[in-house]
């Protein structure tokens, strides 16, 4: 296939770009960690279901994060080089999650605490592989009727927003972000 029919295709699938641009954010990312100095990742096999898209050592701890792009049609640009959009997390699929209070519930909703940090690609934004980073302890609740109150505090709000230059509660510095001593685990 050539490379102008190839992006043809792209083009008029937009969920074969959104696919590929993800992958290609991720790849874009292990690229980052290493040039932090951070060597021991890697990422599940995609049919694994599980629930982080890279899993990483640092300082003998182990975190995960789950990797999102920005949602391209709610990008608005606010001013010079300043944008918000929102960022899309949800699970691709509906799975049986079971929750701590004993019940288990169908949704794409990522359970709260179930990966240690957000991460987004701000390429939209700036046209670099930069990256945001959020704490999951520090994401949006789910607010969804379709679950009970006693179900929704265990579930994560599938829409997240961000603005560029970066709010307080997102950041860029993921080294800075690894030495909260909430996240991860012990490393094996």
């Amino acid at each position: 296939m050539e490379t102008d029919s190839l992006i043809q295709v792209m083009t008029n699938n937009p969920s074969l770009r959104g696919m590929t641009y993800g992958y290609v954010a991720e790849h874009e990312f292990s690229l980052y960690l290493d040039k932090l100095g951070i060597r021991d990742h890697f990422k599940e096999d995609d049919h694994k279901k599980t629930k982080s898209d890279r899993t990483f050592a640092h300082r003998g701890r182990r975190f995960t994060i789950q990797l999102k792009s920005l949602q391209t049609n709610t990008i608005q640009e606010t001013g010079p080089c300043q944008f918000k959009a929102k960022v899309q997390n949800d699970a691709s699929d509906r799975r049986k999650i079971k929750l701590p209070n004993g019940k288990t519930v169908e949704t794409t909703c990522y359970q709260v605490g179930e990966y240690d940090i957000l991460g987004v690609s701000l390429q939209p934004f700036t046209g670099d592989w930069e990256f945001a980073f959020k704490k999951n302890k520090d994401l949006k609740g789910s607010t969804s009727g379709k679950y009970s109150k006693n179900v929704r505090k265990y579930l994560l709000a599938t829409i997240e927003d961000i603005s560029f230059p970066l709010p307080q509660d997102w950041t860029s510095d993921l080294l800075s972000l690894l030495d909260d001593t909430d996240l991860g685990q012990p490393a094996k």
